[in-house]
């Protein structure tokens, strides 16, 4: 036998919303009402038939218990302060969305006419540059046989005889310097002085036919531009419009005060438990954490309406 009306309305509500019948279950209350007064009938509503109040944007299913969560019941009052400010959001967003779109159309419809302007010059501009291009390939490797055939010819100077009057020259450098010199000694030195200024007059000719080469090669941009005049420049692509979900995303992380990733993380973690009519059991703030997981639940409705992201 119930041991009170409250009781009694309590179980009757909860076998009315299990078995998934939300407008019997609003008749039964309105008749509830008439028998124990609008104040406990109110308060039987808000504990036990939330989902049949919501039943157009939430399944109706029985209630999902667990010992605790891992959102304390703050943490979910600013997940609940962030979607209403994702549906607060949603029109402006939306409305943004569409001017972004409607210039980016204004904005392609320039680059299309550019882009053509631009591949019309473009395709000419770089025959031009290959021809350029090609007759370079010609001359620079005229320059660099030139420096490869005065450095073989360097090196080639370079021989066993050059070694012995090196050899040579060294002793006799060293009795002049002791005071003991001839004169064969002095012409042994003078040739060899001699021989090495003509190794040193080809080094030079091979770095400056090296560097002939090498600047040769460093101003091929300036040839082509100065035949085939500058190249043409690509358009830019017109950046694509942010989302209305990106947006709406935003002004939810901002109002619950944290970073986006976390507010990713959190607002599914309690759009689900609304959702799945998860009930936090008793103790240790519960009763809080309920009411805040309840508030979620009617704004699921405002959400979808407003085309919030659910």
């Amino acid at each position: 036998m119930c041991r009170s009306r409250l009781y009694c309305v309590g179980v009757l509500l909860c076998a009315l919303v299990a078995a998934g019948q939300p407008p019997e279950a609003a008749a039964q209350i309105g008749k509830f009402k008439k028998v124990i007064g609008n104040k406990a009938a109110d308060a039987a509503v808000q504990t036990t038939a939330d989902g049949a109040k919501n039943s157009a944007c939430i399944p109706n299913r029985p209630p999902v218990v667990i010992e605790s969560f891992s959102l304390t019941a703050a943490q979910m009052a600013k997940i609940n302060a962030g979607l209403d400010a994702e549906i607060a959001a949603a029109p402006a967003a939306k409305a943004e969305v569409e001017r972004q779109q409607k210039a980016l159309e204004v904005q392609q419809t320039a680059y299309d006419t550019a882009y053509a302007d631009f591949d019309k010059r473009n395709g000419p501009w770089n025959d031009c540059a290959r021809q350029v291009a090609d007759a370079d390939v010609v001359t620079s490797d005229s320059l660099n046989q030139r420096t490869e055939a005065l450095g073989d010819g360097m090196q080639g100077g370079v021989n066993q005889d050059m070694e012995k009057l090196g050899e040579k020259a060294q002793a006799a450098a060293q009795r002049v310097s002791e005071g003991k010199g001839t004169a064969e000694d002095r012409k042994t030195l003078a040739e060899f002085q001699q021989v090495m200024a003509g190794i040193q007059g080809r080094a030079g000719q091979v770095t400056a036919a090296s560097q002939e080469a090498q600047k040769f090669k460093q101003e091929g941009d300036k040839r082509v531009e100065a035949k085939c005049g500058k190249r043409p420049e690509a358009p830019t692509q017109p950046s694509t419009s942010g989302s209305a979900e990106g947006m709406i995303h935003q002004a939810g992380a901002k109002a619950a005060g944290v970073p986006a990733s976390t507010w990713t993380e959190w607002r599914e973690q309690q759009i689900g438990l609304a959702m799945s009519n998860t009930v936090i059991k008793p103790g240790n703030g519960a009763d809080a954490m309920n009411q805040q997981i309840q508030a979620t639940r009617q704004k699921i409705c405002a959400m979808k309406k407003a085309g919030v992201p659910i």
